[in-house]
């Protein structure tokens, strides 16, 4: 009995000490990445966006939606983002901004890179659902907004 107790006393301890070391972990990488979290949201935010906006045009369009396309579709997507963002920072971070240093004066620019690149993405497929429910871009007409407006600006 003594021996069983003891056992228990011992993995219990024991498991709290993994518990432990995965929570300091844990809190190490928060703080490593913190310097990219802005960038982590944004990215993750343009996804989101774009899953709400796909589940408009579906409603819209009376297609078919199934919660099977949200695990194999947005979640992946979502994971895969994030994971790459924090790959490139990790590169970034210990290789491309020394090489860069002397070229570029911009923290972390190939981290910005693929961030951009990746909502870049997003905003084309929010585009390609905004065009196919309303019939026309809401790109253009912002960029057709933005010239209206600098061609209003050199008439003053």
């Amino acid at each position: 009995m003594r021996y069983c107790l003891f056992t228990i006393q011992k993995m219990q301890k024991m498991k709290d000490l993994i518990y432990y070391y995965a929570a300091t972990f844990i809190k190490v990488l928060m703080v490593f990445f913190s310097p990219i979290k802005g960038i982590i949201m944004l990215v993750a935010l343009s996804t989101i966006l774009d899953t709400v906006i796909g589940l408009w045009k579906a409603r819209k369009l009376k297609e078919k939606i199934t919660s099977k396309k949200a695990r194999f579709g947005f979640v992946p997507k979502l994971i895969s983002y994030v994971a790459a963002i924090m790959l490139v920072y990790m590169s970034d971070y210990f290789i491309i901004s020394e090489l860069l240093s002397t070229v570029i004066s911009i923290e972390f620019f190939a981290t910005k890179v693929i961030a951009l690149a990746l909502i870049s993405v997003e905003v084309k497929s929010i585009d390609e659902s905004f065009k196919a429910v309303k019939g026309c871009s809401f790109l253009e007409k912002i960029t057709g907004l933005i010239l209206k407006m600098k061609d209003i600006k050199k008439n003053i």
